[in-house]
């Protein structure tokens, strides 16, 4: 519904043609082989692919191809641009901001949305306040596991693991697991680890 709203969007636009609408990663990766379009708004979260493997597979095969991702979550945009996109933006961003990536010079640098831009200077500045340690980033990244399988994940004690958290938790003043969490996530913008076998 998303896709059709924006492919309606952007048929208004004279200068603009909608070559294709893939609802799947296997069928985004097929179509751009097969049409071989000028640019591409990537969704993140797709049925059957997560968007950072669908563009780093497109990027692999199309290295100047103009490549932008939408997501609902700003950690994922940023994994987007690490994966090889030339810029993201938000779902929540007006439609007008679509406007911006169709005219964008791929060769001047990254383009990233304005609100996403305020976001990744919030993550910025927390980062910044407080001064995360290796071991409390690596801990952080992994938030979403049990404190056992962060253990084994970074080759770490668990006693380590809980020390960390606790001193994490007072330079925060989080007090719950699930909200440091979120904090991770919305805040931090920090990818959620895969899950361990």
């Amino acid at each position: 519904m998303f896709a059709m709203m924006i492919k309606m969007w952007l048929q208004q636009d004279a200068s603009a043609e909608v070559v294709g609408v893939a609802p799947t990663g296997a069928q985004t990766i097929s179509m751009v082989h097969e049409l071989k379009p000028d640019i591409i708004l990537q969704d993140m979260m797709l049925s059957d692919m997560q968007g950072v493997d669908i563009i780093r597979r497109i990027r692999q095969d199309f290295p100047a191809l103009a490549i932008f991702a939408m997501s609902a979550r700003a950690n994922l945009a940023k994994l987007a641009l690490e994966a090889g996109a030339n810029g993201c933006m938000l779902k929540e961003d007006s439609p007008q901001v679509i406007r911006h990536i169709l005219d964008w010079d791929t060769s001047s640098g990254i383009w990233v949305s304005p609100l996403l831009g305020e976001k990744f200077f919030t993550a910025a500045q927390e980062l910044l306040k407080y001064n995360f340690t290796v071991v409390e980033m690596n801990i952080l990244r992994n938030i979403t596991l049990s404190n056992t399988d962060i253990a084994i994940v970074l080759g770490i004690s668990e006693g380590t693991v809980r020390n960390t958290l606790s001193t994490i938790y007072q330079k925060t003043s989080i007090t719950t697991r699930p909200d440091l969490a979120r904090y991770v996530q919305d805040i931090l913008l920090l990818a959620p680890s895969q899950n361990v076998s």
